[in-house]
């Protein structure tokens, strides 16, 4: 009888011991940041409304053309320590995209994260801690989904590789599209997991 009384202590401190080691592991807890954007539609909270990603400002010479990327910023009221981005793309919007993911450190842009291929409507990016105010995702349509099929479909049915008169032809048009966003979204701890 003993012997049973201290094999189920034993065990219920065995089971105990496995389920604090399993909340230890469990993911911290974390606290949407508020943001904004020139383009409100990112930051509204409604994924009722869409904005296009913007063709980038002249820079370093280059024309604005010379880059399929386009992008969205946004921005935090202060430096705050990100851990993680969602996009959230409406359904009918989610075609299989490439992004760069940028944070603001100091004066230029830190690269923080590289996704290629997406398909999904919800598109979840976990990056290294880093304290930032502004937040820049590039964006552009992906010839390649991530499992390696072709992403590119033209409504005239021929080649891809097929080029119109003036070198573009339609798969170029068709990458160069901007992308449909719903919502951005910018993630740190919670006050209470960051004082742990």
């Amino acid at each position: 009888m003993i012997r049973r009384i201290c094999l189920a202590i034993g065990l219920l401190a065995l089971l105990s011991y496995v389920f604090a080691g399993c909340s230890m592991l469990a993911e911290p807890k974390m606290a949407k940041y508020e943001i904004t954007s020139d383009l409100e539609q990112f930051t509204d909270g409604s994924m009722y409304t869409t904005a296009q990603t913007q063709i980038p400002e002249y820079v370093k010479g280059q024309k604005m053309e010379d880059s399929r990327f386009t992008e969205a910023i946004v921005k935090l009221k202060s430096a705050q320590e990100v851990r993680k981005v969602v996009i959230r793309r409406r359904t009918e919007d989610a075609v299989a995209v490439d992004i760069n993911l940028f944070a603001m450190s100091g004066d230029q842009w830190k690269l923080m994260k590289e996704i290629r291929g997406e398909v999904k409507s919800d598109i979840e990016m976990k990056v290294s801690p880093i304290s930032t105010d502004k937040i820049k995702i590039e964006a552009q349509r992906a010839t390649r989904t991530a499992d390696g099929k072709s992403a590119v479909s033209t409504t005239t049915g021929k080649s891809s590789s097929k080029r119109g008169a003036g070198g573009g032809g339609e798969v170029d048009r068709i990458l160069r599209e901007p992308l449909k966003f719903a919502e951005i979204e910018v993630y740190g701890l919670l006050q209470a997991e960051a004082a742990k």
